[in-house]
């Protein structure tokens, strides 16, 4: 996993690196070499560059060719602030590779200060010239413009003149290109505040960051404004030293590999774990149909499915692979689990709200607790906990392994705020909501976090725009029930990392909806297209193919 630092840990691993000898110059001017390149190989791939060098190739040699990069315009919007530093030390090098490079600053490069006045003489020592800042001229350009205003300096709205410029470069047709972060964004919660000019901040394409990543460019709205983010080296370790740990983790594929269970080559169905899935209800039976297909396709051995009697009867027509187990509709809160034999439980897709319902509901919880089974709580099972998550902590204390998985609005509704907050906050909000009841919490988005009590939360940038539809959530809590029910079965020796096997979990689902966008565009899928994508995108991560075991 990846750290994610805050502004105050970024602040303390730079001051770290100057305190021990490494100047801030030569951070500013390793970062601003770094993002120059990253520009340069957006602009000029690099069969293109390499065509411009005769006789001569290589990954990095064009950066050396004063041609490469001739006939790309690029302007570059400095603050004054070390981010209008680093916008000074990545126009020098792209005019140094040919570039037409505009620079407009906010202040004369006399009134800066430190760091960014060097990077700024620097500039100008090499013919470079900056003008003061024009929002009417910035709205016109069309080549490729760099925000480096603000970066990470940034704690409320962003007013008056700086607020204007940032419009501008909005209003820009230009590919947008930020340094560090997009100006305007707060890279500590993610979030952009509301000011006299609305909520103003740059929206790029591309966000070239610094040194680690930034916790804030993984939200919401730090997507929205970030865009692809790329990781610039410092040309310095990237050990934390002290700060341990850090604000967050960033979940990548090695981290979900590494919690797939990869099969024996004499795996029976029965040490492949079983998961059973207690939800349906009229005209919702499809959320437990896909959550159940989800389970068998990510793994697991058996899925049993159960449902009102009738309404299981209906279901056994249309599933072949998995199990269904009916119970009265006056069965009296019972829930017909045998703890012996499921390792985990799926509670809530499509199960209605109905007072029936709870009584389900409740009855779960106590199966949950009677077997010791890790315990999923999706879609309505989320509703249902409105008034109950004492109780939820409790089941959790007693030794039950208890995830939630709520979107931004069924977190508002457990935690009895608005959507607004909890987006507001949304690292915030995920931890209050697992320390209120003792779980991990799965708050979904375009950047998903995974939090538990007393842990630094995960993040999973996987994932595509395809995943916006009915079911997905399904799919995901199939998922996760599976890969649970997989680890109880005695897979893994010593204590199981329920967080691990989580992340691992978001990332599988995240991953098959990454695969269909390749293959099909984000638009038009379904939650059962990425259900058939997952044993491919689960042997690509485990590396496995052929025929293992063969003679």
């Amino acid at each position: 996993m990846r750290p994610l630092l805050s502004v105050v840990e970024m602040r303390e691993w730079e001051a770290q690196l100057i305190r021990a000898g490494v100047p801030g110059i030569v951070l500013m001017e390793n970062a601003g070499r770094g993002a120059a390149h990253i520009l340069g190989l957006k602009d000029k791939p690099r069969h293109e560059a390499e065509r411009a060098v005769s006789g001569v190739q290589g990954s990095c040699i064009r950066c050396a060719d004063e041609r490469s990069l001739a006939g790309v315009e690029y302007l570059i919007v400095c603050g004054s602030g070390n981010n209008g530093g680093d916008g000074f030390v990545v126009a020098r090098h792209l005019m140094a590779r040919g570039a037409r490079v505009r620079v407009q600053a906010t202040k004369p490069t006399s009134a800066l200060r430190g760091d960014a006045q060097l990077a700024a003489r620097a500039f100008e020592a090499v013919g470079g010239q900056a003008a003061l800042a024009s929002a009417a001229e910035i709205s016109q350009f069309s080549g490729t413009l760099v925000d480096a205003l603000l970066g990470t300096g940034l704690s409320g709205a962003v007013e008056g003149e700086l607020a204007e410029l940032i419009l501008a470069m909005n209003e820009s047709p230009a590919r947008k290109i930020a340094l560090d972060a997009p100006s305007g964004l707060d890279v500590d919660l993610g979030i952009v505040h509301e000011g006299a000019h609305g909520r103003v901040a740059v929206r790029a394409a591309h966000t070239v960051t610094f040194g680690h990543l930034k916790r804030g460019l993984l939200t919401t709205v730090g997507h929205e404004c970030s865009g692809r983010i790329t990781l610039a080296h410092l040309g310095v370790p990237s050990e934390l030293g002290p700060i341990s740990p850090p604000a967050a983790f960033l979940l990548e594929a090695e981290d979900v590999a590494a919690n797939l269970l990869p099969r024996s080559v004499t795996a029976h169905k029965t040490q492949l774990g079983e998961v059973a899935i207690l939800g349906g209800s009229p005209g919702m039976m499809g959320a437990v149909h896909l959550a159940a297909r989800a389970a068998l396709r990510a793994g697991a051995g058996l899925v049993t499915l159960h449902a009102e009697r009738s309404l299981a009867l209906a279901l056994d027509r249309e599933v072949l692979e998995v199990m269904t187990r009916g119970y009265e509709s006056s069965h009296g809160g019972a829930f017909p689990v045998k703890p012996g034999r499921a390792g985990a439980l799926v509670l809530g897709p499509g199960l209605g709200r109905s007072e029936e319902a709870v009584q389900l509901y409740q009855g779960a919880l106590h199966a949950a607790q009677e077997g010791r089974l890790p315990l999923v709580i999706d879609a309505d099972g989320l509703r249902l906990s409105l008034g109950r998550l004492a109780a939820l902590r409790t089941l959790a204390e007693s030794g039950v392994p208890l995830i939630l998985t709520p979107h931004p609005g069924e977190a508002a509704h457990l935690l009895e705020c608005s959507i607004a907050e909890v987006e507001g906050d949304r690292f915030g909000s995920a931890a209050r909501l697992a320390h209120k009841c003792g779980a991990i919490v799965v708050l979904k988005g375009s950047r998903t976090i995974i939090a538990a009590p007393d842990q630094p939360p995960w993040v999973s940038a996987f994932g595509s725009a395809a995943l916006a539809t009915a079911g997905s959530g399904d799919v995901l809590a199939g998922i996760l029930g599976s890969l649970l029910a997989q680890d109880a079965a005695g897979g893994r020796t010593g204590e199981p990392n329920y967080g691990a096997i989580v992340c691992a979990a978001v990332g599988l689902h995240g991953l098959a909806g990454e695969r269909f966008e390749a293959e099909n565009g984000n638009a038009g899928g379904l939650a059962s297209d990425w259900i058939e994508l997952l044993p491919r995108v689960r042997t690509r991560l485990l590396g496995e193919g052929g025929s293992r075991g063969a003679v």
